[in-house]
């Protein structure tokens, strides 16, 4: 689901405005509750591999292979570009159900759908920084100069 464009600020009422930044914080809210949930899914699956991985130490079965390179490597960004479905949360299968390859790739596609949510809550985080700076600079009534723009994006503005 593509994020609108933001309208003209200059055509907006100061009421217009503090619902457009309401509007994008609560979505920014929303979006960092199902990354949190995402984490703890994650986080469950992963501990879950830890623990296979070190029972299979312990009982020397674990197969030593040097793997490539390419295997190990985790991109800085894994999703697909696109941004997720404002849908109902799903839930992660139990871990303990899980093959251990189909354990590794539900981690992967759990890392993949977090990073199309943070790419899109970044861009919420961006949204509502101009719209927090236009808000101050109707507030002062001028142009904002640059070195205020640190307190007006980091709330510490009266």
């Amino acid at each position: 689901m593509p994020m609108d464009a933001l309208p003209a600020l200059d055509t907006l009422s100061d009421e217009d405005l503090e619902t457009l930044l309401q509007e994008t914080e609560d979505a920014e809210e929303q979006i960092s509750g199902r990354r949190r949930q995402l984490h703890d899914q994650i986080d469950a699956l992963r501990s879950e591999r830890v623990e296979r991985l070190r029972g299979q130490v312990e009982a020397g079965t674990l197969d030593i292979a040097v793997p490539d390179q390419a295997s190990l490597d985790r991109p800085i960004f894994h999703g697909t570009g696109d941004l997720p479905d404002e849908g109902p949360e799903h839930q992660a299968p139990e871990p303990g159900e899980l093959s251990d390859d189909d354990l590794r790739a539900t981690i992967v596609a759990l890392e993949r759908e977090e990073d199309d949510i943070s790419l899109r809550r970044r861009m919420l985080h961006g949204r509502i920084d101009i719209l927090r700076a236009e808000r101050e600079r109707r507030r002062r009534g001028l142009h904002v100069d640059p070195g205020d723009l640190g307190p007006i994006l980091g709330g510490s503005t009266g």
